[in-house]
């Protein structure tokens, strides 16, 4: 709860404020609000992406072969989850891969990891790979998806509330000018006192903000890797059980 001193200077310098900052009282509060909508949004996403994550990861491990799940899931999963839109997309190109060796879904369930008519030539690995690394782009894009504009409100606010804060000194020094005096004390302190809580409205919308800005990146720094390091665990299980570079696959 806000202390009642500090209540009532706020209370004070808002209602000595030109109509102009007020005007930018209000936009800070609304920036504020929204800044706020943006990180308690952003943390709950991650918590729920990085959940999703590991249980999917859960059911990728302990089978014989990396395409058993695609097979059990019928090239179905719940949507929001990274490693599984990868998985699909990846999977979805090696099956076309082995149809056109006249191999489907049912062949996979005898699984023999010596099967040389189920081998893949390099560049098919690569094209799997490729597969891999655009669908892998296209959720790193959704994991950082409003980041930018948390990045914005949090160099915005500053810089409106010293808009806010020059306009009221400005318009003060306006008003001592045309009183023709300079013993303008009493008159000009309660418009500078408004003017500069603009840019305390700014600050207090920009600090804290920062720190959520530098916490949620590393959260999703961490779920970037992690999203990565199975794009590559899963290209190397297929290359693992596929490839066999000592002979022509072509």
């Amino acid at each position: 709860m806000m202390h009642p001193l500090f209540a009532n200077i706020i209370s004070e310098a808002y209602k000595t404020s030109s109509l102009v900052n007020k005007l930018v009282i209000v936009v800070l509060v609304t920036l504020s609000v929204y800044t706020m909508f943006i990180i308690i949004g952003k943390l709950s996403e991650i918590k729920i992406v990085d959940e999703l994550n590991k249980k999917f990861i859960r059911r990728y491990h302990g089978r014989i072969h990396p395409v058993m799940l695609f097979i059990e899931a019928e090239g179905r999963f719940a949507p929001g989850i990274p490693m599984a839109v990868i998985y699909t997309a990846v999977m979805k190109e090696f099956m076309s891969l082995m149809r056109k060796r006249g191999i489907q879904e049912a062949d996979f369930l005898e699984w023999q990891s010596n099967n040389r008519g189920m081998a893949i030539s390099q560049t098919e690995v690569a094209a799997l790979k490729a597969v891999a690394e655009g669908s892998l782009s296209q959720q790193i894009l959704f994991i950082e998806s409003k980041m930018s504009n948390l990045a914005t409100c949090l160099t915005s606010a500053p810089s409106i509330g010293l808009l806010g804060t020059v306009w009221g000194i400005m318009e003060s020094f306006m008003a001592m000018a045309k009183s023709g005096s300079t013993l303008m004390i009493k008159t000009v302190a309660p418009g500078i006192s408004g003017a500069l809580l603009t840019t305390v409205a700014g600050l207090i919308i920009a600090i804290p903000a920062g720190f959520s800005y530098n916490y949620i990146a590393d959260k999703i720094r961490f779920t970037t890797v992690n999203v990565e390091n199975f794009t590559d665990q899963l290209i190397a299980d297929i290359a693992r059980l596929h490839f066999f570079p000592n002979e022509d696959n072509n």
